[in-house]
């Protein structure tokens, strides 16, 4: 899924999205968020809203600091 001009995701659907890939692959946060970053992101990052892309940040810093 790539972000074109779709609604804007928020840092629960990011935090909830981490999880659930980490959840059925049984990885780390880490490996969440690569695999977050190529699904959702793909190599379009320059051009991803910048608001969405800050929501990603903030769910994958909300998910370090919780440990």
């Amino acid at each position: 899924m790539r972000i074109k001009h779709g609604g804007k995701l928020s840092k629960a659907y990011f935090k909830s999205y981490m999880k659930l890939i980490m959840n059925t692959r049984n990885c780390s946060l880490e490996e969440s968020s690569k695999i977050t970053l190529e699904r959702i992101f793909g190599e379009e990052k320059d051009g991803t809203d910048v608001e969405v892309y800050q929501n990603y940040l903030k769910a994958y810093e909300e998910m370090q600091n919780r440990d």
